[in-house]
C-alpha cells in the first residue's frame, strides 16, 4: 500500500496497536502524542534504535526513552549518517513494515511531503525477512538510553542549537561524572534577566570597572599579532601576575590601562611559575594564547591544542600550570566563552556544575565547564542591544561574580 503525508503516521499508530514487537532503526524522532503512544508500547520493544545526528532529536523524547529495554542511540556510526526510515512490526510469523521517507518527527508524519509503502505478509517473504534484519542490524550502531546519556544529550541539544551548522555528533561528554547534576543545576536554566540580576547584586564586582578591564585586555590583545609581541607589563597584567609597584613608571606616573584591579577574574599573583613563564615570555604560552581564535567560534580542538601547548611552556618547571592559570589566560582571550576556575570560585562552580571540586584539571576542563555554560539559556541568549551588550561580550567570564566566594 502506498501512503503520504498523516496517512503515513495513522499507518504506525494502527501497527503500534495490532502487533506484539517493534523493531525500528530512524534517523530522528520528534516528542509529540503519537511518542506518547510508542513509550505505552515499551514492553514491545524488539530492536528501536534512534539517530541523534546533528542533534535533531528532540531532547524531550530522549528523556522519555531513557531507561527503555531495547531501545537504543545511533552514536556507533561512522564515515556518514544514520538515515533510515524504517518501522518494522511482528507477531508471531505475521510481518509488516512501514518504510519511506518520513521520520519519526512531527514533520515526517504530518506535516511534510512524504511518501512511504506499507508491506504485509510473513517471516517467509524475502522483503520482510530484510526489513526485519537491517533493523535488527542497526540496533548494533547503537547504545542503550540512560539517564545520564539523556542529561548529556540536552546540553549537547542547547549547544548546538546556536550554532550556525551544528556538528554531526553531538558532543556528549565522554567522562561527566557519575551523578552529575549539571543539567538540571539552577545554572543552567537561569535566564538572561536573572542572569544580569545575579551579576549586578555582586558584593564582589564593581560590574562597570570590571568590563572596562576586559575592553583593555580585548583592545591589547586584538592590537598585537601575537601574545609573545605584547608588552610585559600588558602580558603581566592579563596573566593576573602584574604588582601594584609596576602600575606606574620611574616618574610616578599611574598608566591608566594598568591601573586597574587585575586581580578580578582570578589573581595568580602567588604562582610563581606560571608568573616566571609569563616574565621570561615564554613561546609555548604565546602560541597556547595565540591557539584560542579572538573572533568566531570556538571548539574543542582549538581548547586541546591550546592545553597541550600551555603544559609544554612547564617542561623545565617542578610545577605545572593547572586549570585556574590556564583559565585565567583563556577568559582574557575570549570572556565570551571561558570562566577562570580558581579556589575562590571553585566549591561554588563545582556545586552547580555537578562535579568533585578535587578532580578538575585541564584534561576535564571543557566538558565539565565550557559545556556546562554553553548549554545554559542566559549563555544562549541573543546579545542584547544598548548597555547590556558589553555584559553579553564578556558573559563566561562574569559569572565569576555569581560564583565568587572569598
Amino acid at each position: 500500500m502506498f501512503l503520504t503525508g498523516a496517512a503515513i503516521g495513522r499507518a504506525l499508530e494502527d501497527l503500534l496497536e495490532e502487533h506484539d514487537e517493534l523493531h525500528w532503526a530512524t534517523a530522528w524522532g520528534s516528542h509529540m502524542p503519537l511518542a506518547d503512544r510508542l513509550v505505552g508500547h515499551a514492553a514491545k520493544f524488539r530492536n528501536v534504535t534512534f539517530g541523534v545526528a546533528f542533534c535533531q532529536t528532540d531532547p524531550d523524547l530522549i528523556d522519555r526513552l531513557a531507561g527503555l529495554d531495547h531501545c537504543y542511540v545511533a552514536t556507533g556510526f561512522a564515515g556518514g549518517t544514520f538515515h533510515p526510515k524504517v518501522y518494522v512490526f511482528r507477531s508471531g510469523d505475521r510481518l509488516a513494515a512501514v518504510v519511506g521517507s518520513a521520520n519519526f518527527t512531527n514533520g515526517g508524519l504530518h506535516r511534510n511531503h512524504e511518501a512511504a509503502v506499507l508491506l504485509e505478509g510473513t517471516v517467509e517473504d524475502r522483503a520482510l525477512q530484510d526489513l526485519l534484519r537491517f533493523a535488527d542490524d542497526s540496533a548494533g550502531f547503537g547504545e542503550p538510553v540512560t539517564p545520564e546519556y539523556a542529561a548529556a544529550y540536552r546540553l549537547a541539544w542547547k549547544r548546538a542549537a546556536r550554532m550556525p551548522k551544528p556538528a554531526r555528533d553531538p558532543a556528549i561528554p565522554k567522562r561527566r561524572p557519575a551523578g552529575s547534576t549539571a543539567a538540571s543545576s539552577s545554572l543552567v536554566s537561569m535566564d538572561w534577566n536573572d542572569f544580569t540580576e545575579a551579576v549586578a547584586k555582586s558584593r564582589h564586582h564593581d560590574v562597570p570597572r570590571s568590563l572596562a578591564l576586559l575592553r583593555v585586555a580585548q583592545t591589547w590583545l586584538i592590537s598585537a599579532p601575537s601574545f609573545h609581541d605584547l608588552e610585559r607589563l600588558q602580558r603581566k597584567a592579563i596573566a593576573g601576575v602584574i604588582g601594584e609597584n609596576q602600575k606606574s613608571g620611574d616618574d610616578g606616573y599611574r598608566n591608566p590601562d594598568l591601573d586597574r584591579e587585575w586581580g578580578w577574574f582570578g589573581s595568580m599573583r602567588g604562582m610563581g611559575d606560571f608568573a616566571n613563564r609569563i616574565e621570561e615570555n615564554d613561546r609555548y604560552l604565546a602560541r597556547a594564547v595565540d591557539s584560542i581564535p579572538q573572533k568566531g567560534e570556538v571548539e574543542r580542538h582549538h581548547y586541546d591544542r591550546f592545553a597541550d601547548l600551555f603544559v609544554k611552556a612547564f617542561r623545565n618547571s617542578d610545577r605545572t600550570g593547572g586549570v585556574p592559570t590556564a583559565s585565567r589566560l583563556l577568559a582574557m582571550k575570549r570572556p565570551d566563552v571561558f570562566l577562570c576556575v580558581s579556589k575562590p570560585n571553585l566549591t561554588e562552580a563545582a556545586q552547580r556544575m555537578g562535579f568533585a571540586k578535587s578532580t578538575l584539571d585541564l584534561g576535564n576542563y571543557w566538558e565539565r565547564v565550557i559545556e556546562v555554560l554553553q548549554a545554559s539559556d542566559w549563555y544562549n541568549a541573543a546579545k542584547p542591544e544598548g548597555a547590556e551588550g558589553p555584559l553579553w561580550e564578556g558573559r563566561a567570564a562574569r559569572l565569576d561574580a555569581i560564583l565568587y566566594r572569598p
